[in-house]
Order: structure tokens, then C-alpha cells, then sequence
């Protein structure tokens, strides 16, 4: 008789951001090349099953996350709002914003409604007030390998992440050249 090999589910990281965000997805693979092997991710809708209820989904996954990325890019209730879950249940954060990052005010406005709305530069302190003096560090979409440094020295502060592991900085190529 076999036995069956138990696999140790590996910790993961949450990670919150607004799917309308079209330059969003470029920090994913930067997020993967920091902190595999150790974490896995886990992001919305991807890690949502179908047929179930969205919103206790993702609150499951908030309960069950080790710590969270929050990706403020774009400034969606949603994102808002897993943000507000992480720190009531006082899990570790890295807050991001990408440089140029804006507030997505066309996602609230109904299609219909034929408006030229400029989305405003995304300001913490003016647009999320609540958050003002906590701190967030920059990512930079056109620079890949800066934004994975950002992402390991952001990790790098975080050593109350349950299962905490030093990750060796990852070096992808000299951009200074």
C-alpha cells in the first residue's frame, strides 16, 4: 500500500488591487520573482471559486493570508475596503502606489453619461486621507527591476509576517548601464 505524500500548503500573500488598472498587471511577475519559493500568491478573481459567493471568498482569504500587498493604483472601493479587513484583522501590509498612479473617477460614472473626465494623480493624503502619515512605498511601471527592489526592501520591514524567511535580494540585470 502507497503512501500518499502530504504536501505542506506554502503561506500565501494577498494581493488587493483594482483589475482596471491596465498597468497593474506588470508588478505581478515582480511579485512572484521576490517572494517565491517561499509565499504563494493569491489574487482576485483568479483565487475566487466560481459558482460562490465573491464577498466571503475574499474575506476568507483575508482571514487566511499571512500578509497582503495593497496596490492603491486607481483608488477602487474594493481595494479601499480589503485594506481597511487587512488592518482590522492587524495583518502585515506593503503598501504600493505606482508613480503615476491616478484615481480612477471614470468607474464611477455611468457609460452613458458622455462626460471628458481627466482622472485626477492619485494624492494620499488629499484622496485617502485616512491613511495619511502610514507609509507607502513607490513602484515604477517602466522599470522593472527597480520595482523588485522595491518589493524585497518593502518585505524586508515586515519580519512580524508569521513564517517570516530572509529572502535574498534578487538581482534581474544593471539598469544603471
Amino acid at each position: 500500500m502507497k503512501k500518499s505524500v502530504s504536501r505542506k500548503k506554502k503561506p500565501y500573500c494577498f494581493v488587493s488591487y483594482s483589475s482596471k488598472e491596465n498597468h497593474v498587471p506588470i508588478l505581478f511577475p515582480c511579485l512572484w520573482i521576490v517572494l517565491e519559493p517561499h509565499f504563494d500568491l493569491r489574487l482576485t478573481p483568479s483565487a475566487l471559486e466560481s459558482g460562490a459567493d465573491q464577498h466571503s471568498q475574499i474575506v476568507d482569504l483575508i482571514k487566511e493570508c499571512t500578509f497582503a500587498v495593497v496596490v492603491l493604483d486607481g483608488l477602487r472601493p474594493n481595494v479601499t475596503y480589503e485594506y481597511g479587513l487587512l488592518e482590522a484583522l492587524d495583518k502585515p501590509i506593503i503598501l504600493l502606489k505606482e508613480q503615476h498612479a491616478t484615481v480612477d473617477i471614470r468607474s464611477f460614472i455611468d457609460e452613458s453619461v458622455d462626460l471628458d473626465v481627466t482622472s485626477p494623480v492619485l494624492k494620499i493624503d488629499n484622496h485617502f486621507s485616512n491613511i495619511k502619515g502610514v507609509y507607502y512605498a513607490e513602484w515604477n511601471r517602466l522599470d522593472p527591476a527597480a520595482t523588485v527592489k522595491t518589493i524585497w526592501r518593502e518585505y524586508k520591514k515586515k519580519s512580524k509576517i508569521t513564517g517570516y524567511v530572509e529572502i535574498k535580494e534578487p538581482m534581474l540585470w544593471d539598469t544603471q548601464n
